[in-house]
């Protein structure tokens, strides 16, 4: 699983509602609403309160709340028990715990494997 890091630059509250496009070059951290598309080259985090109908790109995600709309991670991807994405999903590992709901389709990247000894004879 991927290391979230706790810090977030930008933090859209639960008493807050965006729509349009939020971009960052920080993380984020979203318990409130947004309609749109958010967008970090670092980590994301969907709190357990957040209703989010938008697309997101992110370095590494966390998703503990509701998610409509499709989901471009770099990195790793974790859907928390408490976590729903509705949406197509394209990530380097994903996570999904006892619990959370996902609907929709996963393209994963392949990881790279070493080269075997007896295939280069």
């Amino acid at each position: 699983m991927a290391k979230i890091q706790e810090f977030a630059e930008t933090i859209v509250s639960s008493s807050m509602r965006i729509e349009g496009e939020l971009k960052s070059a920080g993380n984020i951290k979203i318990d409130g609403i947004v309609n749109g598309k958010v967008q970090t080259a670092q980590d994301l985090i969907i709190g357990p309160n957040a209703q989010i109908d938008a697309d997101l790109i992110a370095g590494n995600a966390t998703v503990a709340g509701a998610v409509k709309g499709n989901v471009m991670v770099k990195g790793a991807l974790v859907i928390l028990e408490t976590g729903k994405i509705v949406g197509n999903v394209s990530c380097a590992s994903l996570g999904i715990r006892e619990g959370a709901y996902f609907s929709g389709a996963c393209k994963m990247a392949e990881p790279k494997s070493p080269i075997n000894a007896s295939e280069s004879n």
